[in-house]
């Protein structure tokens, strides 16, 4: 633990602090042991990526010993819940073109996979045909007279562990969710090297046109859209132009990818993107990411991901990355959620939203706040406060309250 002038971390480093925080808070729904977790981080050396990726997988390979062992199947289910969910937090540093970053995915959703089967959860894989590839989904059914919840991830986030951020909380309360993929993300990232597009209805639609033929008793229920993260302007983009989504759920998520990408540099590398000094910024850019394993990270995986060959060219494309073109085209409800001390997201993007979102059906926003433990991005450590409040609110378009 380290102690400083905003609280205790984990560690000293922002970006190893908050992924070791969002791993051990998904303990919410059995995707990590506090224990185990503490155990981990005690073997790492803060911004060493390859002590994070050996100290992390080898505890995802003591716990799928664990569900090989003695003991009941809810004790050896959960085992690799936390298997892959370590796992998952493993590859996470790890540079795109390491080998181990497949191997390790791979490694993740297998352990997920067989703990749905060993718990016994009712569920279904898909694999729906996309663009001469295939867009994958879990879903998990729930009560004939709940909502749907549609839950997609985004910069950085997998399918799998899109069950603890959503999908867990989503079937203790009886809704049926499906949790999907999009180009950029997961299998299709990893497997085919498809690259992030922001034009996100393309993979909603496909995937509500499969679910409305291969599930019919979702047809006639309530959809709502959940995005987390960069994944809630996907969603909002989405939810413009597919207006079967009766509902969408921004949570933890920016209004425009570049202005939130330029908040986090210092005022010259700002000023080297304006005036379009390519060869200097990307100068700048390289030797800042050189001292800072999150800028590191955050760089390598915005070329990986949106598919760009410099800093200045993925600073470039994340400008297609915004609601603002589409803000007009929401017309359906609306709920935005923002963490009090959100290292990521501009506090200056929920006048944004809604300045731009006018034409929602209904529009609420919740701040979380730091002296409730829910400051943080997506309010790792504390999800289930956000649960309360989104499924409040779903609850509520059902029932009429808002």
């Amino acid at each position: 633990m380290h102690q400083t002038h905003s609280g205790v971390r984990l560690f000293r480093s922002q970006a190893f602090h908050y992924q070791a925080l969002r791993t051990m808070g998904h303990s919410v729904a059995f995707g990590a042991n506090p224990g185990e977790c503490l155990e981990v981080i005690r073997q790492i050396r803060d911004e060493d990526a390859e002590s994070w990726y050996q100290s992390w997988h080898a505890f995802g390979e003591k716990c799928e010993k664990m569900s090989v062992a003695e003991g009941d199947a809810a004790s050896r289910g959960k085992a690799l819940l936390r298997a892959s969910n370590y796992f998952r937090t493993g590859e996470f540093f790890l540079a795109p073109a390491d080998p181990r970053r497949l191997n390790t995915y791979r490694r993740s959703v297998s352990a997920f996979v067989r703990a749905l089967q060993t718990l016994k959860i009712p569920h279904k894989v898909w694999k729906i045909p996309y663009e001469r590839v295939s867009l994958r989904a879990y879903y998990l059914p729930g009560d004939e007279d709940k909502p749907l919840i549609l839950a997609c991830g985004g910069y950085d986030s997998t399918i799998e562990e899109l069950f603890f951020w959503a999908g867990s909380a989503a079937r203790e309360r009886g809704c049926p969710c499906i949790m999907f993929e999009g180009p950029g993300q997961s299998h299709m990232l990893r497997e085919y090297g498809v690259k992030f597009t922001h034009e996100w209805e393309k993979p909603l639609k496909i995937l509500l046109d499969y679910a409305e033929w291969e599930a019919p008793e979702l047809a006639k229920r309530r959809r709502v859209i959940l995005g987390i993260s960069m994944g809630a302007m996907l969603a909002l983009r989405a939810a413009a132009k597919d207006k079967r989504i009766d509902a969408a759920a921004g949570f933890g998520g920016f209004f425009n990818m570049r202005d939130a990408a330029l908040a986090q540099l210092p005022g010259i590398g700002r000023w080297l993107f304006r005036l379009g000094f390519e060869g200097f910024f990307n100068r700048l850019a390289r030797i800042k990411a050189s001292r800072d394993i999150g800028r590191r990270w955050a760089l390598d995986n915005g070329c990986w991901t949106i598919g760009a060959q410099s800093p200045f060219e993925l600073l470039v494309k994340t400008g297609n990355f915004s609601i603002a073109p589409v803000a007009q085209e929401i017309t359906c409800n609306v709920l935005i959620v923002r963490g009090e001390k959100d290292h990521l997201i501009p506090s200056s993007d929920s006048a944004l939203f809604k300045k731009n979102i006018t034409r929602a059906r209904t529009y609420k926003e919740h701040t979380f706040k730091a002296a409730d433990g829910a400051g943080e991005h997506c309010q790792a450590g504390a999800i289930e406060q956000f649960h309360q409040v989104f499924f409040d609110w779903v609850e509520g378009l059902s029932a009429g309250r808002v």
